[in-house]
C-alpha cells in the first residue's frame, strides 16, 4: 500500500487511531524539523502555518476523530523527546494524544507494531520500518481484533499527553 493509499483512506473514514512504538522514526519529511529540535530550536508550528496541523483541526471540527498511543519507554531516545514535545502542537489542534510507558504494565512490552485503525477496525494497516526506522511498506490487515486488542491493551496503559508531560517530562513541555 502506498502513502496515497493510505490517505485516501484516513480521509474516507471518521475515526482515526494510530498506535506508535519503535524508539525512533527516520521520516525524511521531519528531517529537518529534528535537527532543528536537536540544535536546541524548540518552538511549535502554529495551526495557522503548518498545513498538516491545520488538517487535523479541520477534519476534527468536521467530526473526524484523531487520536493516538505514543508508546515510550526510558531512556527517552532523543526522536521520542522530539515527538512528545511535536505532538503537544497535534493536541492543540484536536488530536487526542495519550502516552504509555512499557514500565507500567507487562502486557505493553509485546507492543511492537505501528497501525493505523480507522472506524474502530473497518480498515486496519499495519506500518513497516526497518532497524533504524526508515518506513518501509503498509500492509492492510485481515487480523483486526489482534489489532482492536493492541489499542485497547495501550489505551488502558495510557495517560493524557498533558498529563504525562507534567508528571514525568515536564523539561518537554512547550
Amino acid at each position: 500500500m502506498d502513502l496515497t493509499e493510505l490517505e485516501a483512506i484516513a480521509e474516507a473514514s471518521q475515526d482515526r487511531f494510530r498506535l506508535e512504538t519503535l524508539p525512533a522514526y527516520a521520516v525524511e519529511q521531519e528531517a529537518d524539523e529534528f535537527a532543528a529540535w536537536q540544535r536546541g530550536e524548540r518552538q511549535l508550528p502554529g495551526v495557522a502555518d503548518d498545513p498538516w496541523l491545520r488538517h487535523i483541526r479541520e477534519t476534527t471540527q468536521a467530526g473526524a476523530h484523531w487520536w493516538r498511543v505514543r508508546i515510550v519507554e526510558y531512556p527517552l531516545t532523543p526522536y521520542v523527546e522530539y515527538e512528545l514535545h511535536g505532538l503537544q502542537a497535534n493536541a492543540m489542534a484536536g488530536e487526542d494524544v495519550y502516552v504509555a510507558d512499557r514500565a507500567w504494565a507487562d502486557e505493553l512490552g509485546p507492543l511492537r507494531e505501528d497501525a493505523w485503525i480507522f472506524d474502530d477496525g473497518d480498515v486496519v494497516v499495519r506500518m513497516d520500518y526497518d532497524h533504524a526506522g526508515h518506513p518501509v511498506g503498509a500492509q492492510r490487515v485481515d487480523d483486526v481484533q489482534r489489532y482492536l486488542g493492541m489499542r485497547a491493551v495501550a489505551m488502558r496503559h495510557a495517560v493524557s499527553l498533558g498529563d504525562f508531560l507534567a508528571v514525568w517530562e515536564p523539561r518537554l513541555i512547550a
